[in-house]
């Protein structure tokens, strides 16, 4: 009897175990997502796709030293006149806790303005928060390699 009940708890904690790992493997996957949204939006400064995205609260900061709140980095982003080639994120990593997930990466773009190819590689720190069932990014911060 005392062996069985032994079996019984050692099974069902080893389903709530396995009910956690897939749940944070699908908020892990529904933050890349949410990670590589952005990342499209901004090779085509889509500004509908930035209002879903980009947390009301967001502290957006540039790699030089520019700190812009969620309406100042759509206006900047859509004025910008350079044109975006490529964007890639590299060497991401993502850590879920709870409603909020860390996003380290390397920002790899080349652009182009008037005729020159401009290439910029820096690294990135994000934090995304989830708000309803969507992640949004809370803060975000550049800086130089």
């Amino acid at each position: 009897m005392r062996k069985s009940l032994y079996l019984l708890i050692f099974f069902i904690v080893g389903l709530m175990g396995c009910a956690h790992t897939a749940t944070q493997a699908n908020e892990d996957a529904a933050v890349a997502a949410a990670v590589e949204n952005m990342r499209k939006a901004m090779i085509v400064r889509d500004a509908k796709a930035y209002e879903a995205l980009v947390s009301e609260n967001v502290s957006y900061g540039h790699s030089a030293g520019r700190i812009e709140n969620k309406q100042e980095f759509i206006k900047a982003s859509l004025a910008n006149k350079s044109v975006m080639k490529s964007l890639a994120f590299t060497e991401q990593t993502i850590k879920v806790t709870g409603n909020h997930a860390i996003v380290r990466n390397t920002y790899n773009g080349v652009s182009e303005l008037d005729g020159k190819t401009n290439k910029t590689v820096i690294g990135v720190l994000m934090v995304w928060a989830k708000e309803g069932d969507a992640w949004r990014l809370y803060a975000r911060q550049a800086f130089r390699l």
